[in-house]
Formats: C-alpha cells, sequence, structure tokens
C-alpha cells in the first residue's frame, strides 16, 4: 500500500508540472506516514524504526529520499537517528517542552516582555483554580494536590528541588481542570517561565527566597482548603494574588517588567 502512495505521488509530480501545482516530495509523504503514526500513538516514545534497508523496501524509496524524510521528522523532534552500526531511527511523542522552546524564539522576536509572560499566565491559570472548587471530584482533587504539596514540603531546604516540586504542583492544578488546549496552552507559557524561576532561585538572597518558597506552600495549602469548601471565588482570588507575587518576585531578579525575554541566552 505504501509503495503504492508513494508510486502516484511520483506520477501526481509529473502531471502537477504541467499545471505548476506543489506536490509533496516523496520524503515529505514518508514523513508524514511515520507522523501520523507517532501521533495516533501506534509508535511509543524510544521505539526504534526499523532499519533504513528495511524502510527502504517497505516505501520502495531510495536512500537519500529515505534520509530526507528523517532530517524532517528529527527537525520536528518526533525521531532522533544515530549513524553507525548501533545507530538507527526512534520515536519521540510531540512534547510541549518542545513547543516551548519553539514559542519562547517567536516570544522574542515579537519583543515579548516578562510582564507579559507574567500577565499571560494570571489570566490563563488564575481561572482555572476556581474551576477546580467547581468540579464534582474536587475533593479527590484536592487529595491528589496535597501529596504534592507534602513533597514540596519536604523539599523546601533545597532551593533546586522545591523550585521543581513548585511547577510540578502548577502544572497539576492546570490539569487536573482536563482542558487538554488549555493544559498545552499553559504547558508552553510554564516552559518559557520556568527558566525565570530557577534564575530567581540562584540570584535571591539565601533566607529572603526560603521566605518566599514557604509562603508559596501557605499559598498552596490555602488553595486546597478553599477547592474542598467549592469556594471558586477564592480560589481565582488567592491564585491571582499568588501568581501576581511570584512574578514580581522572579521579575525584580530580572531587572523589571518591561526586561524583553531572551532565551538566547538561558
Amino acid at each position: 500500500m505504501l509503495l503504492r502512495i508513494v508510486t502516484e505521488v511520483v506520477s501526481q509530480q509529473a502531471n502537477a508540472r504541467r499545471y505548476d501545482i506543489r506536490v509533496p516530495k516523496t520524503a515529505e509523504v514518508v514523513a508524514k506516514h511515520v507522523r501520523d503514526r507517532i501521533v495516533r500513538g501506534e509508535l511509543q516514545d524510544g521505539d526504534a524504526l526499523p532499519s533504513e534497508n528495511v524502510l527502504m523496501t517497505q516505501f520502495g524509496i531510495s536512500r537519500p529520499t529515505l534520509r530526507e524524510a528523517f532530517r524532517i521528522l528529527e527537525a520536528e523532534a518526533l525521531v532522533t537517528v544515530r549513524r553507525g552500526a548501533r545507530g538507527g531511527a526512534r520515536v519521540h511523542p510531540p512534547s510541549p517542552e518542545v513547543a516551548s522552546r519553539y514559542a519562547a524564539l517567536v516570544l522574542q522576536h515579537r519583543g515579548a516582555t516578562l510582564g507579559d509572560l507574567n500577565q499571560a499566565r494570571v489570566l490563563l491559570e488564575a481561572p482555572l483554580a476556581g474551576a477546580l472548587a467547581t468540579l464534582p471530584d474536587r475533593d479527590a482533587i484536592a487529595d491528589k494536590l496535597a501529596v504534592l504539596l507534602a513533597e514540596a514540603e519536604a523539599k523546601v531546604d533545597d532551593p533546586e528541588a522545591m523550585v521543581e516540586a513548585h511547577f510540578e504542583f502548577h502544572r497539576q492544578v492546570v490539569a487536573s481542570v482536563g482542558n487538554p488546549v488549555v493544559t498545552l496552552l499553559l504547558d508552553v507559557v510554564e516552559g518559557v517561565y520556568e527558566g525565570s524561576g530557577r534564575s530567581y532561585l540562584q540570584l535571591r538572597d539565601r533566607g529572603e527566597a526560603e521566605r518566599n518558597r514557604r509562603r508559596a506552600l501557605e499559598a498552596h495549602a490555602r488553595l486546597l482548603d478553599l477547592v474542598r469548601a467549592g469556594d471558586a471565588d477564592g480560589a481565582v482570588t488567592l491564585w491571582h494574588a499568588h501568581l501576581a507575587e511570584v512574578g514580581k518576585l522572579v521579575t525584580d531578579v530580572e531587572a523589571d517588567e518591561a526586561t524583553v525575554l531572551d532565551v538566547l541566552h538561558s
């Protein structure tokens, strides 16, 4: 079947030249086939694709065409290719981290500032804290978040571990709402934002940073109380203030809210 598809594409390319119509190259068709299988979950993270010789036979294509298809997939971070006797192509599913890196470049190119990033985070995430308080399974959600809170409290004296625990708590607040579109948007924002959070930990006075970490934990604990109580308005108000406070701490270190994002040197 794949050979038939590729043969049809070659025929279409020949016909399209008569009318100056752009038809996908064979390598693009092969890349699309592999991409589709990754996105549909037919290929899992770390799966090895067949050898080049096997793939060339399956698709009925040359080695240069296959390697061009691999380059397309590598550029999309969907495969990694190692050369040599023990080499080959391994699969990676679409990743929010990849989206974050590219989004950060776009934001820097457009002159986005730390203040813009802080505002976006507040506008997107604060309402989700209120949404948690309206869910029928809010007690179960609060119980799961309480486990993360306990883990964070145990790491309060370890700045690096604590910041990861802090971001994980926020990620789970977002994910618990159950909207994959909003979750991805905030994954991208968090990915850009996290670098600034780590800078804060590195540059702040140790004593002041520890006090602020404890204040963050108190806000997290208060959120759980509000979620369990079904107080959506209170949860939004609390989370809005918490996110704004964290944003101010970060921008105080980085310079100010008018500082343009600089991901090239992070």
